[in-house]
């Protein structure tokens, strides 16, 4: 109550001055006032400001402080949780929060009472930045995939196999081969010119498994970890080396395999594991388990069906070049191109790789490819399911030998390939059928029988089934397959083989640019300049010019000889499709009996060939 008659005589003091005549400094000097002049402006302004409450005497109730019971509410659980903020940081996040600014020492007055004093902060962890190339995609997809459990569980079930083996234990007691070369078990220059190793050294592994000591090689001594990073190294090796140079970890980006697999590996120690793997003939059975492995996976992830009733088979050869030494069988001399490495591709029906192999040169789809599918597929099939079930294999022009199509004379394959332009010809094709459209496309189909000559035997007669495309902008395509006409119709036929280009090709090529696969790491690509095979050639262009210069009429007479030629055509299609061939031999010859060609044709075409064979050089 005296409070509110202080305030009543404040504000009526104020009201006089203000209502005189007098200024303040007048009136100040004529009357007597209970407060100071400079106490009057305070006054006034804090009226102004705050009203009538701004005037009440506040002491009775403590200190007036800005560090309110919600500010200390707001700074005990903070600093709890961050015991190492500093109080110029909490400064700022009151400042933020409530849009007041407390002093440094209001802060560590509160926090000591409140036993929140700073604590030092916990010793960083710096993350280190590795930079690996990719490397670590290889690393995480092996891990999501578990491919690398399985290369591991295969190679140790190998392992095991090689131990409990008559041979292991026959070669146990063989000694090391001239100890006496050897300095500290590394090969000296003495050792490797020794008749006995220079004649040993090239040998096959069949031939070297046999007097070779497998119970010295370290793989049998390594851990399921240790070759499993092992296995996660050589994942990885194509990434952490230059593509198209030798295949080194010696380097300073071959340091990334610690990152990559937990262990820095040299060339020495990756090379040995390799050899070892030869020595246990691994390779079938990582075809297989991969093969099987690779066809699980797919039906995991997208539910296809158990049995792929169509195969693809894709190859990529390429000429290598090697400015190393290498052994006179895989180079034909240093500095030149090499024999040809081809890699096979078996896909599934969908398009999925199940599995690849690399052959030394052209890979033999008939003898070794074919053979390798058979046993997959003996593999692949559910012992569950009674069924017998005749796969159809597609591959492309590459491997459209006579050779390879007869291997699948016995085979419980069906083959779909297709034709080069410069393989046929219209007298081969026999038992044509009326032209049908094609069901799943713009285009006209022509079912017919084809002969096929083998290049490597002459008198060898392949006859099968094909599909003349006739596509509407004028181009044309000849399929071949041993697909019997009630199986696939002529649009199925087609179907099957030119799905393999969006579904199957061009996924995979897309696929295999992004990790170079048709890239071998090792070797590269380089011209080489022959100057005496270009200076041979353009002799040859030159004489071929001038033999069809002076040959110009003989040639116009041939032509017209062609045309009066074509009636005959037909009747040798007729022939032809009266014979039968039976193990490629035509049986019934009636060809040379009915074809009836004039003796002045005959001899026209002889005079013909004489001064063509009279021209060469």
């Amino acid at each position: 109550m005296q409070d509110d008659g202080r305030i009543e005589e404040i504000i009526k003091t104020i009201k006089n001055i203000e209502d005189s005549n007098l200024s303040v400094r007048e009136y100040f000097d004529q009357n007597i006032v209970p407060f100071t002049r400079p106490q009057y402006y305070i006054y006034r302004k804090t009226l102004r400001k705050y009203g009538e409450e701004g005037l009440r005497d506040k002491r009775s109730s403590g200190n007036n402080t800005k560090l309110t019971q919600r500010i200390k509410d707001y700074i005990i659980p903070v600093v709890t949780e961050n015991r190492s903020i500093s109080s110029s940081q909490l400064q700022s996040r009151i400042q933020n929060q409530f849009d007041i600014n407390i002093s440094l020492s209001n802060l560590n007055n509160f926090r000591a009472s409140a036993t929140l004093t700073r604590l030092p902060p916990p010793p960083k962890k710096e993350c280190e930045q590795q930079k690996s190339g990719g490397g670590e995609i290889l690393t995480a997809l092996s891990f999501f995939t578990h491919i690398t459990d399985l290369y591991t569980q295969t190679i140790i079930e190998r392992i095991n196999e090689v131990r409990e083996s008559s041979l292991f234990k026959q070669n146990e007691n063989i000694p090391q081969d001239n100890p006496d070369y050897r300095q500290q078990g590394k090969f000296t220059r003495e050792y490797n010119q020794l008749e006995s190793v220079r004649e040993n050294r090239f040998k096959s592994i069949d031939d070297k498994i046999l007097t070779k000591n497998l119970s010295t090689m370290n793989i049998f001594t390594m851990s399921e970890k240790t070759i499993y990073r092992y296995n996660l190294a050589l994942l990885c090796l194509p990434l952490v080396t230059s593509n198209g140079k030798s295949s080194r970890v010696n380097r300073v980006k071959g340091n990334d395999l610690a990152f990559l697999c937990g262990q820095n590996y040299k060339d020495a120690s990756l090379e040995r594991y390799l050899q070892e793997l030869k020595y246990l003939k691994i390779s079938d059975k990582l075809i297989a388990a991969t093969a099987k492995f690779w066809q699980d996976f797919w039906q995991t992830e997208f539910g296809d069906e158990t049995y792929f009733i169509c195969y693809y088979i894709d190859g990529n050869t390429r000429p290598l070049w090697s400015s190393n030494r290498c052994y006179k069988g895989k180079v034909t001399m240093l500095g030149r191109v090499m024999n040809c490495l081809e890699n096979v591709f078996i896909h599934d029906g969908k398009g999925h790789p199940l599995y690849f192999q690399t052959f030394h040169g052209h890979a033999d789809l008939g003898k070794h490819a074919l053979g390798m599918l058979t046993k997959l597929t003996k593999l692949l099939d559910s012992p569950e399911a009674h069924a017998s079930v005749k796969r159809i294999l597609v591959f492309d022009g590459g491997g459209n030998g006579v050779k390879t199509l007869r291997a699948f004379d016995n085979s419980d394959e069906y083959y779909l390939t297709i034709l080069d332009d410069n393989q046929v010809k219209e007298r081969k094709i026999k038992h044509i059928r009326p032209e049908t459209e094609y069901k799943y496309g713009t285009a006209s189909l022509v079912d017919c029988r084809i002969e096929l000559r083998d290049s490597l035997e002459k008198d060898y007669i392949h006859e099968c089934r094909a599909v003349i495309v006739k596509w509407d902008n004028g181009k044309r395509s000849v399929l071949i397959t041993d697909i019997p006409r009630e199986l696939l119709d002529a649009s199925e036929v087609t179907k099957r083989y030119f799905d393999r280009w969006p579904q199957q090709e061009k996924q995979f090529r897309d696929a295999k640019s992004g990790v170079n696969i048709h890239r071998i790491v090792g070797y590269g690509k380089k011209i080489e300049k022959y100057d005496r095979m270009d200076e041979k050639h353009g002799l040859l262009c030159e004489t071929i010019t001038n033999l069809n210069l002076k040959l110009e009429k003989p040639l116009i007479k041939i032509e017209a000889i062609e045309e009066q030629l074509a009636p005959l055509y037909s009747k040798e299609r007729k022939l032809r499709e009266k014979s039968e061939i039976v193990d490629g031999i035509r049986i019934k010859r009636l060809i040379s009996r009915h074809l009836r060609i004039s003796a002045v044709h005959i001899l026209f075409l002889g005079e013909v060939v004489i001064l063509l064979m009279w021209q060469m050089p």
